[in-house]
């Protein structure tokens, strides 16, 4: 198995696990127990995601990179109602509609 992201943290991993598992794609968390330790330990012991199944890397890799582009978004988005809400809402905070997905 080959680890396909290293994660900030292990709450990251989970997010991300979680993630790729709605899409179908079964990884694995590795390190997240050391993720402590860091700083302590001879040896990097960072978190990994890995997938069980390495014919998903294509697949898992394009999803991580959404969620990349996501990550690193700033600013505000616009509703079809007309406000603008933080980039960090997954609503709107007027309406409550859901934030369009960048391939809309």
């Amino acid at each position: 198995m080959k680890a396909i992201y290293h994660p900030a943290d292990p709450v990251e991993a989970e997010i991300l696990r979680a993630y790729l598992a709605a899409h179908g794609i079964d990884a694995s968390i590795f390190g997240a127990g050391l993720w402590s330790a860091r700083g302590e330990l001879p040896a990097d012991p960072g978190t990994r995601l890995v997938l069980r199944d390495a014919r998903d890397t294509e697949h898992a890799t394009q999803l991580l990179q959404r969620y990349e582009r996501h990550r690193h978004a700033h600013g505000v988005w616009q509703c079809p109602c007309g406000e603008q809400s933080p980039i960090t809402f997954e609503t709107c905070w007027a309406c409550g509609s859901d934030r369009p997905t960048p391939d809309q």
